[in-house]
């Protein structure tokens, strides 16, 4: 278990909706965090990378979007970032950071929101990788 892990998780229980959108800035906070870990941990994505970018682009993106610099600076960082080591690392700091944060600021718990698929890039956020494998069988 990462050192985070736990503590995120608590928070996530109680702000994240089953399904859907939350219905406050720290739920979706929580969930676009959630998401990006799930995404990594159950199949191996990276922001910005492959299938990725489809799958956690807008969750990035929502995060930049949302949070303060110097956590946004975390975000950032895992962009296109290609080290599993590497990426776990900041990953864990990120989630550690975003607790802080929304523990730090109870108003986030009030403050309404978008969802964070809204920040999808319909140009962007497409796996490259998957066309590619299709143009050498050609």
């Amino acid at each position: 278990m990462l050192k985070n892990e736990e503590r995120f998780n608590n928070l996530f229980e109680e702000l994240v909706p089953a399904s859907g959108k939350a219905d406050s800035l720290a739920g979706e906070i929580a969930r676009a965090i959630g998401r990006i870990g799930y995404r990594f941990y159950n199949d191996g994505d990276h922001i910005g990378i492959g299938y990725g970018k489809e799958t956690c682009n807008p969750a990035a993106r929502f995060l930049l979007a949302k949070l303060p610099k110097d956590i946004g600076d975390l975000v950032a960082a895992l962009w296109e970032m290609a080290s599993e080591e590497g990426y776990e690392a900041v990953l864990d700091i990120l989630v550690g950071k975003v607790a802080d944060y929304i523990e730090r600021n109870p108003i986030l718990r009030k403050q309404p929101t978008e969802d964070m698929f809204e920040y999808r890039d319909k140009d962007e956020d497409v796996d490259d990788e998957e066309e590619e494998e299709w143009d050498d069988e050609d």
